[in-house]
């Protein structure tokens, strides 16, 4: 059972951390404006950020 465990994690834990994050930006956009905004551009990018960088990986 433990070996399947860290496979999970393997597999989904980054997928679900930037989900979070990506919910948390969302929420942020909508809680009002002027630093909430800022917060919410940060966490809005850093998905964007991850995405960009390990996926310009497979046009080298």
């Amino acid at each position: 059972m433990q070996k399947k465990n860290r496979s999970f994690f393997k597999v989904w834990g980054v997928p679900v951390l930037l989900s979070v994050i990506t919910f948390i930006g969302l929420l942020l956009a909508i809680m009002g404006i002027g630093i909430w905004h800022v917060f919410s551009w940060t966490a809005l990018s850093i998905p964007v950020y991850i995405m960009v960088r390990y996926g310009l990986r497979f046009f080298k």
